[in-house]
């Protein structure tokens, strides 16, 4: 593990990069960078990418819009976030997203690193062949994907937000 002391610097084109539910996520800094203290990933998607509702039991999760716009989902209730835009989930707090024009880039915040993230969708997902967006494809069962997340203390309480 490099020491959290050890400063370092990645790009988008040097980060793991998985393509997952139709998404691009890129790891910008792991836990295992940061000493679990967090974990940074940029997802970027088609315009209507949305992920399921769900919770972490040991996580919390920050949203910065980076570019473009997104909806954050919290407890249920949808609220427009354009670029600049910050949204935070504690743990146990039900929450999902959704990439609203093209080209918006997300931000996910995750403390603690590697508690449970950085598996689950290493799990789900596969490295990107390329930088860019995946080609439309099938989306994994629902069933599936709700048992991967339950094994790594996320859980998936109901579909994507419409």
């Amino acid at each position: 593990m490099i020491p959290a002391e050890t400063p370092f610097l990645t790009t988008p084109a040097q980060s793991e990069a998985l393509w997952l539910l139709g998404g691009l996520y890129t790891f910008l800094a792991t836990g295992k960078q940061t000493e679990d203290r967090y974990t940074l990933v940029e997802v970027r998607g088609p315009s209507g990418f949305v992920i399921p509702v769900h919770f972490h039991e040991r996580e919390h999760e920050g949203f910065y819009v980076a570019e473009g716009h997104a909806t954050i989902f919290l407890r249920g209730e949808g609220s427009e976030a354009s670029a600049g835009a910050f949204a935070f989930a504690p743990a146990g707090v039900e929450h999902a997203f959704r990439l609203d024009v093209e080209d918006t880039r997300l931000l996910l915040f995750i403390t603690p690193g590697a508690a449970g993230h950085e598996g689950m969708f290493r799990e789900m997902g596969e490295p990107a062949k390329t930088r860019a967006l995946p080609p439309p494809g099938v989306l994994p069962d629902p069933e599936h994907l709700a048992a991967v997340a339950a094994s790594h203390g996320t859980r998936i309480v109901g579909p994507p937000p419409g």
